[in-house]
């Protein structure tokens, strides 16, 4: 267990050397737009002056929680667990009196993104589980509250896509219906109650109505405003979709999901390079992203775990490839080939928290089977939900 935590251990002493600051994972982020595209690169050269872009991504925090209670079950070491309660501790206290989380970055600013409202009660929700706390669970289930008045959804038939931002009804992304999956499911196993449920089959029934032939879930599909965007990093994205909606059948045995499941992992399949390495689109440019193929290695590994396939090898040699990008103080570089030639190498610690979330998942023993829900069950309510 010691040699093959080693990676994984490097790392954590990387983040918390580097990011762990006042009971936070602070530190830059490749962002969007301008930043993305541009400025990232000119950042990674002249790395040796005091950028002053540090942002506290809530996602970046959650996945960070989620880390070191895995530690804490792999190694027995309470000192991750610590970590853990004070970083959820500040996921709390950045929290709105509505529930909702603040966009960091400023070209979003006075937005509400779903995705970071889901990861921040999702690491409060694994927080009640591994302490026993009740304020971690109140302050999801206010997050939860928040995501049905203030979210909401688009309805088409009986499908059902969640909002990308609080009150705007743009193009649906199935990315964060499959995430919302995976916090449902973790909501009523977390509370024993089977009617968060509710909105499941509508947002299987979504992804299921809009997955392509080859298995691929697009990225963006026509909504009320917006233009359809099918191939965007096409692999990583199905691959944590993959990840999101195996995490819901493991509560749920919907034969719906598993289908879904099976043909993105068959998708999925043809977006690893010979040398290991996740191609960051459907054109098989030479750009990649070393989170990327920390994802697609997961995913093989719970498929093979799931009995889908022989996918073991593929599994490995993802693997592999991540491993030696480590770098001997235990960071990781975040990509290659960008544009053909350019490099980003900072130090990104919500990319980093992923990459150290997936080796672990790797590593730790198949899910345990919780006593399975019945998607359409009712149940009773904490008091004070609705």
């Amino acid at each position: 267990m010691e040699t093959r935590l080693a990676v994984p251990l490097r790392l954590h002493k990387h983040l918390a050397a580097a990011h762990w600051r006042d009971h936070r994972l602070l530190g830059p982020d490749p962002g969007l737009r301008l930043n993305s595209r541009v400025f990232r690169f000119v950042k990674s050269a002249l790395s040796w002056l005091p950028w002053s872009d540090d942002v506290c991504f809530i996602q970046a925090q959650a996945y960070w929680v989620l880390d070191n209670w895995a530690l804490l079950e792999l190694t027995g070491e309470e000192r991750y667990g610590e970590i853990a309660r004070a970083c959820s501790d500040s996921i709390m206290a950045q929290q709105r009196p509505d529930g909702g989380w603040d966009y960091p970055v400023r070209a979003w600013k006075g937005r509400t993104a779903t995705v970071e409202g889901i990861w921040g009660a999702t690491g409060l929700l694994a927080s009640f589980r591994h302490s026993g706390e009740t304020k971690y669970l109140d302050a999801a289930l206010k997050w939860h509250s928040y995501l049905e008045d203030q979210i909401g959804y688009l309805e088409e038939g009986d499908q059902i896509a969640v909002n990308y931002f609080a009150n705007d009804r743009r193009a649906r992304v199935p990315n964060n219906s499959a995430l919302l999956l995976r916090f449902l499911a973790d909501l009523a196993q977390t509370t024993g109650d089977a009617t968060y449920l509710a909105r499941c089959p509508g947002l299987v029934a979504f992804m299921r109505a809009v997955q392509m032939p080859s298995g691929e879930i697009p990225y963006a599909v026509s909504g009320l405003e917006k233009e359809e965007r099918i191939h965007f990093q096409c692999y990583q994205y199905n691959a944590f979709q993959a990840l999101h909606i195996m995490h819901y059948y493991d509560f749920t045995s919907d034969p719906a999901a598993l289908a879904i499941i099976r043909s993105i992992v068959g998708f999925v399949a043809s977006g690893l390079a010979e040398d290991g390495r996740a191609y960051y689109d459907c054109s098989h440019s030479r750009r990649t992203v070393i989170y990327h193929t920390a994802a697609l290695a997961a995913m093989f590994a719970r498929a093979g775990q799931m009995g889908l396939g022989d996918y073991a090898p593929l599994a490995e040699r993802a693997l592999a490839y991540v491993l030696r990008a480590q770098r001997p103080a235990g960071s990781f570089p975040h990509s290659r080939g960008d544009y053909g030639f350019l490099r980003d190498d900072r130090s990104y610690p919500r990319y980093l928290a992923m990459i150290l979330y997936h080796l672990l998942a790797i590593m730790a023993p198949p899910p345990a089977a919780p006593a399975r829900a019945e998607v359409a069950g009712q149940g009773e309510r904490r008091e004070g939900e609705r």
